[in-house]
């Protein structure tokens, strides 16, 4: 093979290459895409019940609220569990009140 002939292939699978990585060989065809007229999107904008929506948006917004502050909150509480139980002798003496208040749960629930 020539070095034109290896410089050709070489040239055209850096091409194909650049081509691929590029995502260029896949693109949707938007020119042909469905379309709703305006007057109809103008019609169904002006039947929404703007008090309806209004109430919709809001408790979805407190639903969303409500779950990342009880998520802070989660991880604030595991970030100072993993903190106070980081220290052995703290660790071991939680354990021991632990245990304690588990046996007397035992035998004052007549479990023993």
């Amino acid at each position: 093979m020539s070095d034109f002939e290896q410089a050709l292939k070489t040239a055209a699978e850096k091409s194909i290459l650049r081509i691929i990585s590029d995502g260029s060989w896949i693109q949707p065809d938007y020119a042909n895409r469905f379309k709703l007229p305006p007057d109809l999107l103008a019609e169904i904008y002006g039947l929404i019940d703007r008090d309806a929506l209004k109430k919709a948006i809001a408790a979805r917004l407190e639903t969303e609220l409500a779950d990342r502050i009880v998520n802070q909150l989660a991880a604030e509480i595991a970030t100072d569990v993993k903190q106070i139980l980081s220290v052995k002798e703290r660790r071991e003496a939680i354990r021991e009140v632990a245990r304690k208040h588990l046996m007397n749960i035992a035998i004052d629930g007549g479990l023993t």
